[in-house]
């Protein structure tokens, strides 16, 4: 999905990887920690979300990690609508500059109609909370090849709310 992005940076490919598998491998976990339904499976939370575009969305948690749809979210160029997926990180993780970060940003857009999406700026941040001090410690500015939204997928969680 996003190795591609990457594909000369392993390191980031790996922090990200990592990133990710938390919340791919423990989704059925998530989705039984979660207090309440994910709000890309009823038509009900849909409209709500959609109405409420100023507030974070949870899309998965876990032990981990927790991962939001921020707000904010909305149209770009036609055809797409731009988005930004955020997760935080109960312990620290290592940025590719090795620098420590708990707070990750992916921003992308995705194209409602045709079922694809891209990703053009990942930020790793640290949030110190005895300061509550928010810097970013890394960021890569890169847009990736187009690539299509699949079933059970972040992307098609991201859809389900942002295209509605």
């Amino acid at each position: 999905m996003m190795i591609s992005l990457f594909r000369n940076h392993p390191l980031v490919v790996r922090c990200i990887g990592i990133a990710l598998a938390t919340f791919f491998i423990a989704g059925t976990q998530a989705s039984a920690d979660n207090s309440g339904s994910s709000p890309s499976k009823t038509s009900a939370h849909k409209g709500m979300y959609k109405a409420n575009n100023d507030k974070d969305i949870i899309l998965r948690k876990n032990a981990q990690s927790t991962l939001y749809l921020l707000s904010g979210w909305g149209k770009a160029e036609e055809p797409y609508v731009w988005f930004t997926v955020s997760a935080h990180f109960n312990a620290d993780q290592q940025a590719p500059n090795g620098k420590p970060f708990n707070l990750f940003s992916l921003s992308g857009a995705q194209d409602c109609k045709e079922n694809h999406f891209f990703f053009y700026r990942t930020s790793y941040m640290y949030f110190d909370a005895k300061t509550k001090a928010l810097s970013e410690v890394y960021f890569k500015k890169s847009k990736s090849d187009i690539m299509p939204i699949n079933l059970d997928t972040i992307e098609s969680s991201v859809k389900s709310i942002i295209c509605n």
